[in-house]
């Protein structure tokens, strides 16, 4: 596989900033959060799915974020799944994953380093300079 390039992305161009991923939930809401979210994650198909949802739906939150080699990107996208899925913001995904025992967390991480592997494969001629150009196309077309 080829190294790619990383993409940046203005933050108001991240899906994930529109849906919520990083607001702050409290009380009875984060507490329903953190359940949800763990349950997501120890479903490992829906789960699957949920992430799968991500890549289709947040292409410019996963071009910023999977691109990027000081990411962990495997983490990222599995908050992006249970925002997804489930509406849970990160931070309380990341409550979330400490409720599940080492079985379900390395579960969780297969079936998200499954949904990585593939969107690397897919992606593995990513260029900045590509993605530049089409933005800028689209740009001159509107």
């Amino acid at each position: 596989m080829a190294k790619i390039e990383r993409v940046y992305k203005h933050y108001n161009e991240l899906e994930e900033y529109h849906a919520g991923m990083w607001k702050i939930s409290s009380g009875i809401e984060r507490k329903q959060h953190i359940k949800n979210a763990a349950e997501l994650m120890r479903n490992a198909p829906l789960f699957k799915t949920a992430m799968e949802v991500a890549l289709d739906e947040w292409v410019n939150s996963c071009l910023h974020n999977l691109s990027a080699e000081n990411v962990n990107r495997i983490a990222w996208l599995g908050h992006a799944g249970c925002c997804i899925g489930v509406g849970s913001p990160e931070e309380a995904t990341r409550a979330g994953w400490h409720t599940l025992n080492k079985a379900e967390q390395d579960e969780a991480n297969r079936v998200a380093a499954e949904v990585l592997a593939a969107w690397d494969e897919a992606n593995d001629d990513l260029s900045f300079f590509s993605f530049w150009g089409q933005d800028a196309e689209r740009t001159n077309r509107d």
